[in-house]
């Protein structure tokens, strides 16, 4: 979409950059300037310079250069700019950007380090360099005091807000002038069912090791996932006979088939376990994207919590029985689509699993009328969907760097 938009990716920062410190190895003298320098976050965050994050991030024993709180903003940023490393790659790259976009994601609530050093770099390029910044594609549930104070402060910076839900876009009326549009998930499209089974059906094609996933998708069936708030220490038994509880129960009012899921880490360790348990096919971790859209598309119904497989199957029209995830975000999504649904304790799933299989059955029940329904609604958002880049287009000079 950026590209589309008439803007040039010259660099990326991922979650996985900011979360774990990767970056810690000295850059390429053959490198280009332009493979160095800024640009964009396809997971989320700002621009980058690899010798940036590998300064800004710290290393083992090292001191945090991301600050922790509001008031350590200001010097946080003469420390990093007075470093000599920083210096020579940083400065230099962010002048050559015109613009840094930040692809919020799900990562601003909690405290955690991902969402202080997106608000700290975006102050940081906004305040001593001058640049447009904008936040796009993004849940806001500022449920901690320290990260709302940061974005009291940062959000008003912005040229440009776009919040993936109307809570979120409800909820920070008062930090900025943002504004609602669909998630980009959405440009997804599921392969229309005839024209999938012929690739689909044929043996071992979902299956990547050490994951099997062996159903039939021309016969009926469903998908069940996980959830963002999933968490445990060690080996996570508990959770892992709750969803079973939840899984065996469906099975017992369910015909067709059913299908785990995996969105994340997290999820696969409490689904391995169940799908051999169960003997049922489970689609792991890696599997591209397009075949998630494909398989959660053409199911009958969805029941997870997790965020961007609910919006592959209601592309599709599969209907969603949600379960809760760390925000709002599955009852936001829940609300938009018309679906009549509460959100579901995902923590409490075997306590919840009759209530959740009376749901799951009457949204089979309706059949392909709240497919189609669902399937209209989920194309007029893959329109909508583009005005996260609406900033890009106007943006003098569009086909630059952003």
């Amino acid at each position: 979409m950026i590209c589309a938009s008439g803007a040039r990716i010259v660099g990326a920062v991922t979650e996985d950059d900011l979360k774990f410190s990767l970056l810690y190895k000295q850059s390429d003298p053959t490198e280009s300037l332009a493979q160095k320098i800024v640009k964009q976050f396809i997971p989320p965050l700002v621009t980058k310079a690899r010798m940036l994050i590998d300064r800004i991030l710290p290393a083992a024993g090292s001191d945090d250069m991301i600050p922790a709180s509001w008031d350590q903003f200001e010097s946080a940023a003469d420390t990093v700019l007075r470093d000599p490393h920083v210096r020579s790659s940083l400065v230099k790259v962010i002048e050559d950007a015109d613009l840094a976009v930040i692809h919020g994601d799900g990562c601003m609530v909690g405290n955690t380090r991902i969402a202080r050093a997106e608000l700290f770099l975006s102050y940081l390029i906004k305040k001593r360099f001058g640049k447009p910044v904008i936040m796009v594609n993004h849940t806001a549930d500022f449920d901690h005091p320290t990260l709302r104070a940061m974005a009291e402060n940062v959000y008003p910076l912005f040229d440009d807000v776009v919040f993936r839900d109307p809570i979120s876009a409800q909820r920070c009326t008062s930090l900025c002038r943002g504004r609602f549009s669909a998630d980009t998930a959405f440009l997804f499209k599921p392969a229309p069912l005839a024209d999938w089974l012929p690739v689909a059906q044929r043996p071992t094609y979902f299956d990547v090791w050490p994951d099997t996933a062996c159903f039939d998708p021309a016969k009926p069936y469903l998908c069940i996932g996980g959830s963002s708030i999933f968490s445990y220490n060690g080996t996570p038994q508990e959770l892992i006979e709750r969803v079973a509880a939840l899984v065996t129960h469906i099975g017992s009012i369910y015909r067709g088939q059913i299908v785990l899921t995996v969105s994340d880490i997290v999820d696969q360790a409490v689904f391995r376990p169940i799908a051999q348990q169960l003997n049922l096919p489970l689609v792991g971790l890696t599997t591209p994207v397009q075949q998630a859209v494909d398989i959660i598309g053409n199911a009958q119904a969805y029941v997870g919590g997790r965020w961007h497989p609910s919006i592959f199957a209601l592309r599709g029209g599969t209907p969603v029985v949600p379960i809760s995830s760390k925000t709002f975000k599955m009852q936001a999504l829940i609300e938009m689509s018309g679906l009549a649904s509460c959100t579901f304790d995902a923590l409490s799933i075997d306590q919840e699993k009759e209530r959740m299989g009376q749901q799951l059955m009457s949204y089979i029940a309706q059949g392909d009328g709240l497919r189609h329904q669902l399937k209209l609604w989920a194309e007029e958002k893959s329109k909508n969907c583009w005005d996260n880049v609406t900033y890009l287009k106007q943006f003098p000079g569009s086909a630059t760097t952003a």
